[in-house]
C-alpha cells in the first residue's frame, strides 16, 4: 500500500503540471495527496485478538496516508446501534457487514465490485457476497467455513474412505461401518441448533435436492411440512445408535476432548475451529473436512459461509476516495486479521495459511464442485430463529416420535411466523 500512495502522489503532481491530461483517475489521484486532516468514522463489532490486529491495520493507515480515523466499538450493542443509524440514515463512513451485507445492508452500502481487490476474492467468499447482477457491498477478509468435521483417524481404523461420501445414504453406511468397528459415529450435540440447521438447506434450499421451498421461506409463507423429511433422517442417527447417549446435554468443549481421543468421527455443520480446537489438544490427531452430504445423487455439496471481518462503505459517506483507498489498505494488510480470526481467509495470504485454510483447500481438492452459500438461517429464515432452533432441537432429542415431530413443526412454524411478521414491522 506504501508503493500505492506513492504511486498516487506522482501521479497528483505529474497533473499538476499538465492539466490537460486531467482525468478521473488523475482526480481520484490528486484526493489521495490530500488525505491529510480528512476524517472517517468506522464501526466495529469485532474483540480480542482479531480486533487488536484491526486497529494495528488502522493504525498502518493513519500513519502512511495522514487520516484520522474515528473507531467506534459497538461490541455486542451492534446489531441494535446499526438498526437505530439506519433508521436515521446516519451511519458511519465504514462499517462491518458481519454476515448482512446482501441481507440487511444492501440498500446502504456503496458497490465495490470495480475495485482492484474484489479479483482476488475467492470463490467461498463470492458465493455469500456477491449479488445476482455480479455487484459487491463488502470486503470479506475472513470467514467461517462450516462442512462436516472428520476425524481421520477413527476414519481409516473403521475402513472408511469419508472422501467418497456425497450423499446422506453414504453418510449412514459410513457410521454403520464406524460403529461396528467401536467408534461413535456422530458427535453432534443438540445443545446447539446452529450445527444442525446449517445442514437444512441439503434438503430444502440447493439445486437437485429433494425440495427448493427458498421463495416460500422468503416470502413468510412456508408450511413447514418438507421439514419433516429432516426430523425422518434424523430420527435413524437415534435408531441406529450413531449419537452419544448424552447428545441432549454435552457441550462443544466436551466433543473436542472426545474427538481429541479419537472415540468418534463426524460433527455435521460445524466450522473449521473445531478441528483446529481437537488439534490443539491432541496434535498426534489427524482431523479433515467434507461438505454437508446431498439428500440425493443429484443434489448439492455445500458449505456454509460467514461473514467475518468484513467492511462496507456507506453509499452516502462524504469520504468516498479515502473510504476505499481504506479498503485496499486493508486488502493488501489482512494476513494479521486473518492470523488472529484463525478460521479461513478470502483473499491472497503472503504469510502461513491458517489451519482452517489449509483444511478447506484439501476438501476442494477431493469436491471441486463444492459451492459455498450463506448460513442457512441467516438467509432464509427471519431474525430470531436460531434460539428456536435450539429449543425445537431439544424438544426432538427427547423424543423422536410422530407427535414430537408433528410438534416440532407447529413449534418452528408458529415462530417463524411471528419473527417474520415482526420484521415486515421494522
Amino acid at each position: 500500500m506504501k508503493k500505492r500512495i506513492g504511486m498516487k502522489q506522482v501521479t497528483a503532481m505529474c497533473l499538476t503540471a499538465c492539466t490537460v491530461l486531467a482525468s478521473a483517475s488523475g482526480a481520484a489521484a490528486s484526493e489521495a495527496a490530500d488525505f491529510g486532516g480528512k476524517t472517517i468514522e468506522i464501526a466495529t463489532y469485532l474483540s480480542g485478538e482479531t480486533l487488536a490486529a484491526y486497529k494495528e491495520v488502522i493504525a498502518g493507515f493513519e500513519g502512511e496516508t495522514g487520516v484520522t480515523v474515528t473507531l467506534d466499538e459497538y461490541g455486542d450493542d451492534y446489531e441494535s446501534t446499526m438498526k437505530t443509524r439506519m433508521a436515521a440514515n446516519d451511519l458511519p463512513d465504514i462499517f462491518e457487514t458481519h454476515g448482512w451485507s446482501l441481507i440487511r445492508y444492501k440498500e446502504y452500502l456503496t458497490d465495490l465490485s470495480g475495485e482492484a481487490w474484489a479479483a482476488d476474492l475467492n470463490k467461498a467468499a463470492l458465493g455469500v457476497i456477491q449479488d445476482t447482477d455480479g455487484a459487491l457491498y463488502t470486503l470479506m477478509t475472513t470467514g467461517s467455513c462450516l462442512g462436516t468435521a472428520v476425524n481421520m483417524d477413527v476414519c481409516e481404523a473403521a475402513g472408511v474412505d469419508p472422501w467418497a461420501i456425497e450423499t446422506w445414504e453414504d453418510f449412514n453406511a459410513a457410521c454403520d461401518k464406524i460403529k461396528e468397528a467401536g467408534y461413535v459415529p456422530v458427535a453432534n450435540y443438540f445443545t446447539s441448533a446452529g450445527a444442525l440447521a446449517n445442514a437444512n438447506g441439503s434438503w430444502l434450499s440447493y439445486e437437485g435436492e429433494m425440495f427448493n421451498d427458498n421463495e416460500a421461506m422468503l416470502n413468510g409463507t412456508w408450511d413447514w411440512e418438507n421439514f419433516r423429511t429432516i426430523l425422518d433422517y434424523l430420527q435413524t442417527w437415534f435408531d441406529n445408535g450413531y449419537l452419544y447417549e448424552d447428545c441432549g446435554t454435552i457441550k462443544q468443549a466436551d466433543v473436542i476432548e472426545r474427538c481429541a481421543k479419537n472415540e468418534c468421527a463426524f460433527v455435521v455443520g460445524i466450522g473449521t475451529s473445531f478441528q483446529a480446537a481437537v488439534v490443539a489438544q491432541n496434535p498426534d490427531v489427524t482431523m479433515g473436512m467434507i461438505p454437508i452430504c446431498a439428500s440425493q445423487a443429484d443434489g448439492a455439496r455445500f458449505c456454509g459461509i460467514g461473514e467475518g471481518a468484513s467492511f462496507g462503505i456507506w453509499k452516502d459517506t462524504e469520504e468516498m476516495e479515502v473510504c476505499k483507498a481504506f479498503l485496499s489498505y486493508v486488502a493488501e494488510n489482512a494476513d494479521g486479521i486473518n492470523v488472529a480470526a484463525g478460521e479461513i481467509s478470502t483473499l491472497p495470504s503472503e504469510t502461513t495459511k491458517s489451519y482452517g485454510m489449509n483444511m478447506m483447500e484439501e476438501m476442494e481438492s477431493h469436491y471441486p464442485e463444492v459451492f459455498y452459500d450463506n448460513l442457512w438461517d441467516r438467509k432464509y429464515m427471519p431474525s430470531g430463529m436460531w434460539g428456536i432452533f435450539q429449543n425445537a432441537a431439544g424438544m426432538f432429542c427427547e423424543d423422536q416420535s410422530d407427535d414430537t415431530k408433528q410438534e416440532v413443526i407447529d413449534y418452528l412454524k408458529e415462530n417463524y411466523v411471528d419473527l417474520y411478521e415482526a420484521a415486515q414491522e421494522e
